[in-house]
């Protein structure tokens, strides 16, 4: 199982006239641009479980847009994929992220719960059941501390989401 997510810190200037460009005309792909020209901030990858998987359903159940991280949506740097997808972030945003994914946890964990909660709780749980994350226990936590680290990032944060 290979999916991961990095970021990387790169300079405006250098993006838009060194990388982007070089993609576009010499069909580079744009990560090992970024490896080249950027500087890698971290990745983070499960060995259970897809990273994707978990951010398209926290998307769909809470609304926040994780497909900006995945580098796919209106932020990301073409061309894309089918492998690697690339999406500028705004450092600011990334706490969205954070608060989208504790709001799931603690759903678990209490008493009462509204009809909409009780909803979103049972589609979580049919959903982690099926991609087993139990497999990978701490995976929500991990990627909370990890999107947490880049909040506060500048000049460019870029996300390089690749699964294969």
């Amino acid at each position: 199982m290979k999916d991961e997510l990095s970021f990387y810190a790169c300079d405006t200037k250098v993006l838009e006239e060194k990388i982007m460009t070089k993609d576009l005309l010499m069909g580079r792909e744009l990560g090992a641009e970024l490896e080249r020209y950027g500087t890698h901030l971290g990745t983070i990858f499960f060995d259970s479980v897809y990273i994707g998987d978990i951010f398209k359903k926290l998307e769909e159940l809470t609304g926040a847009p994780f497909k900006f991280l995945l580098g796919m949506g209106a932020r990301r740097l073409e061309p894309c994929g089918p492998i690697t997808y690339c999406g500028r972030q705004i450092p600011a945003e990334l706490g969205e992220y954070v608060f989208q994914i504790d709001f799931i946890q603690k759903l678990g964990g209490k008493s009462e719960l509204t009809e909409k909660e009780r909803e979103t709780l049972e589609k979580w749980n049919a959903f982690c059941e099926k991609i087993q994350l139990d497999k990978e226990p701490g995976c929500l936590d991990a990627l909370k501390k990890f999107i947490t680290k880049f909040r506060n990032r500048t000049p460019e944060l870029i996300s390089v989401y690749t699964r294969c």
